[in-house]
């Protein structure tokens, strides 16, 4: 059974979970877990999202309350999905019509609904690790889902940033962020009518695309009208991707607000991280980035905007 212990030097929760040491890491010669007629992946279906079945987290642990008392560890509480994006081993995002594309869409916020009120979850991440480069350990298109009965602390430190604005000055950090960017237009990639995709002015990877969407927006149910623009704008994003890089690896995280919080500071944003330099050499995290969380980038944020706007 996992468990979530306390790490009181940073101030934040770990996930123990010696279980996922045991997952597969799929090889050429097998068949794969999520191609249609395997166990579970039986009927007709476009998408489907499917339990881990090597959760880091699990509802059968009990919900056990973090924030109420001092707690060093817990049941590991939670709930793990699997989204598989396409019937097809090989249809990546950048294959897929639009039409593809709004049905996966249309799963996440289905998923997220479904995971959003269950009881103490405190945060939906949403996530797609891709390539042999990142780790992955299964090759058919697929996404994640961990619910989790904390609130990271990523999202936590862009929270602070962006309550400490709001109640300053009453203005969305996002927002400020984004009518900055779309008057230079120095790092921006691609514009849609509802979303933009840029480098960030401070990249901490020399890849590192955010998509932002122009309305002020909390979570994906806010944007259900919208969800097809979003899909186009994230299929733009890997397919520049694929033109740039050998091999397309990157990790896409959905960065949306809290279960159950009042957050009307909260900008809903997708980050992607490639582990990418250049075309075929890594990025990897050494003693600065990993020892003092100061990460060095050695490439500008303008010109691999240029790069990925020049990827059509």
């Amino acid at each position: 059974m996992s468990q979530i212990r306390r790490n009181l030097m940073l101030g934040e929760w770990v996930i123990v979970t010696p279980k996922r040491a045991s997952r597969p890491f799929q090889d050429r010669e097998q068949q794969c877990p999520f191609c249609p007629g395997r166990p579970g992946t039986e009927g007709d279906w476009r998408v489907l999202t499917l339990e881990n079945k090597y959760p880091a987290l699990s509802p059968e642990a009990g919900f056990f309350p973090l924030n109420e008392a001092i707690v060093m560890e817990a049941p590991g509480y939670g709930y793990c999905r699997v989204i598989v994006l396409s019937r097809d081993h090989d249809r990546q995002m950048e294959s897929m019509s639009e039409d593809e594309v709004a049905c996966v869409l249309d799963e996440y916020l289905r998923v997220f609904r479904e995971l959003d009120s269950r009881e103490g979850v405190r945060y939906v991440l949403q996530f797609e690790n891709r390539g042999r480069s990142i780790g992955v350990s299964i090759d058919h298109p697929h996404a994640q889902v961990y619910a989790l009965p904390f609130v990271p602390p990523r999202i936590e430190r862009e929270m602070s940033q962006s309550a400490r604005l709001w109640r300053e000055e009453e203005k969305c950090l996002v927002c400020e962020l984004l009518a900055n960017e779309l008057k230079s237009r120095d790092r921006v990639i691609y514009e849609n009518n509802h979303f933009v995709s840029l480098v960030p002015f401070g990249a901490r990877l020399p890849y590192e695309v955010h998509i932002y969407p122009r309305e002020h927006c909390s979570s994906l149910a806010d944007m259900e009208s919208t969800l097809g623009d979003l899909g186009m704008a994230i299929r733009d994003t890997v397919t520049r991707f694929s033109r740039v890089f050998d091999e397309n690896a990157y990790t896409m995280v959905f960065h949306t607000r809290p279960s159950g919080e009042e957050t009307p500071y909260w900008h809903f944003h997708v980050e992607f991280y490639p582990p990418w330099r250049d075309r075929t050499r890594l990025k990897y995290l050494a003693g600065v980035e990993s020892g003092a969380w100061t990460y060095t980038n050695d490439s500008s944020p303008e010109d691999k905007a240029r790069e990925l706007r020049e990827a059509t």
